[in-house]
């Protein structure tokens, strides 16, 4: 008993396709015996009331539905739910056997309608065709539906259905044929090959080419035939490459060869440029830069203290730096990390700069100082040294030819120390000093000069965390070598 249900809401119409494609696929010295259809599960029942004992509970079953089905005399039941999706048609099947209660599931899906069904169909009943192939002479390719499947003499087993038979031999000509194969058919089939006065061999690069003979395409990349002898215009054409002909002039029992590397369009070779210098950019996965920075806080806020002095003097702090007013360093740094594909690594990179002018801090000093020392000073030149070091900063990449462009963002500590302008006057010899720490966030430009030698700039943003140092904006150029 064969019953069809629609896999998804609103096919129904694929019902009545199934039931007729079922009974065209079943060998015919079982059609008979089946029942395909609610219209022939109807009329198999006139005159069967079945066995209703176990279904109403009168007497205990293992399974009263399939004791009911096995007193109406049949021998399986299958349920075909049949759809139709984006991978073309799909069938899934159920099958029960209520007298011994075994079970079976197929699902299969294929574009072609009567593939799909066969392909379920299949697990149940034995509908493969045989297929013995011949050729003289021996020893042709066999393809089947375009699949490469052995040599002759060759056996094989397909699915019912429409198949296309191909035969492949050098210095013959090709044979193909086309039929309709029954359930359990046994299809001979016998090609006498036709050797050809003439070869062809031809061999393109890159892989994909596609090959023609008079505008009829005969294969892809490489093309070894039998052809008739006579003036023939070969064509190898691939997206992104020059086309090229050229006319060829094929003498009997003579082998004509072609071999040509295909030229690439100007937008392809830079491409193809650019996809060479992407690959060797990412195959360097560590790098070692060198810079020349510039930086400037970006506000004047600036607590320090002194580095070491008299008890009274202990609690002193800068407030503030009143000029100038730009608060710009200069100086050089380090960095050194590794990348993945995509994600890197920042492990260490540390920077030293200082002022080209005097800088002015606002002095809070302790109210009751006695003596003359710094009592009453509200101000203080000094130049600044600044050192900033930073580990363990997570990045992310992306690579276009011989251009790596990175962001990358973490922690950094920083300290500054500062040294008043009059050293033999000074009131702090061994000077002020502060220390932060700061999250900082950095975008980094990388060109490729020749092989690891890049020419890197970077600009670089970081914010306060203890309100010690302000935060700071930085531009950054220099040269490195990844490798």
């Amino acid at each position: 008993m064969w019953l069809v249900q629609a896999l998804y809401p609103g096919q129904d119409a694929l019902l009545q396709r199934t039931e007729e494609g079922i009974a065209t696929l079943l060998p015919e010295d079982v059609r008979a015996q089946q029942l395909i259809g609610r219209e022939a599960l109807t009329g198999h029942l006139k005159g069967r009331t079945g066995d209703l004992r176990c279904v109403s509970g009168e007497a205990r079953c293992r399974e009263p539905l399939e004791s009911y089905l096995d007193s109406l005399g049949l021998e399986r039941v299958v349920l075909v739910q049949v759809g139709q999706d984006d991978a073309g048609y799909r069938f899934r099947a159920v099958s029960v056997r209520p007298g011994s209660g075994a079970r079976g599931q197929a699902e299969t899906a294929n574009p072609a309608f009567e593939k799909a069904l066969a392909g379920v169909l299949v697990k149940f009943l034995s509908l493969n065709a045989t297929v013995d192939a011949e050729t003289t002479p021996a020893g042709a390719t066999v393809f089947i539906d375009g699949l490469k499947v052995g040599t002759t003499p060759f056996h094989t087993e397909v699915l019912p259905g429409e198949h296309t038979f191909r035969f492949e031999m050098a210095s013959h000509l090709p044979k193909e044929e086309t039929r309709v194969v029954g359930s359990r058919e046994q299809v001979k089939l016998t090609a006498a090959l036709e050797k050809v006065p003439a070869r062809l061999v031809v061999k393109a690069q890159p892989e994909g080419t596609e090959i023609r003979v008079d505008g009829q395409p005969v294969g892809t990349t490489a093309v070894d035939q039998g052809i008739q002898p006579g003036t023939r215009i070969l064509s190898l054409t691939l997206d992104g490459y020059e086309p090229h002909e050229e006319k060829a002039e094929i003498s009997p029992g003579g082998t004509f060869t072609l071999e040509h590397t295909m030229t690439p369009t100007s937008m392809q070779s830079f491409k193809l440029a650019m996809r060479r210098r992407k690959e060797a950019t990412m195959a360097r996965q560590s790098y070692l830069e060198a810079s020349f920075e510039m930086q400037r806080l970006t506000s004047a806020s600036l607590t320090s203290q002194p580095l070491s002095t008299s008890a009274e003097l202990e609690n002193l702090r800068s407030q503030d730096v009143r000029a100038p007013s730009a608060r710009n360093l200069r100086g050089v740094g380090i960095e050194y990390g590794r990348y993945g594909q995509f994600f890197g690594v920042m492990l260490v990179g540390a920077t030293y700069a200082s002022t080209g002018d005097t800088w002015t801090l606002g002095i809070d000093v302790p109210a009751g100082v006695p003596g003359v020392g710094p009592e009453g000073l509200s101000a203080l030149d000094t130049q600044v040294q600044a050192v900033s070091l930073r580990a363990l900063q997570p990045q992310f990449r992306y690579v276009l030819g011989p251009v790596s462009l990175s962001l990358q963002a973490g922690l950094e500590g920083r300290g500054l120390l500062m040294k008043e302008r009059a050293r033999d006057a000074a009131i702090f010899k061994d000077g002020l000093y502060a220390l932060d720490l700061h999250a900082s966030a950095q975008a980094t430009a990388r060109v490729f000069m020749y092989e690891g030698l890049y020419a890197s700039v970077a600009y670089q943003h970081s914010f306060t965390l203890l309100n010690k140092i302000a935060g700071t904006s930085n531009i950054r150029g220099g040269l490195g070598y990844a490798f």
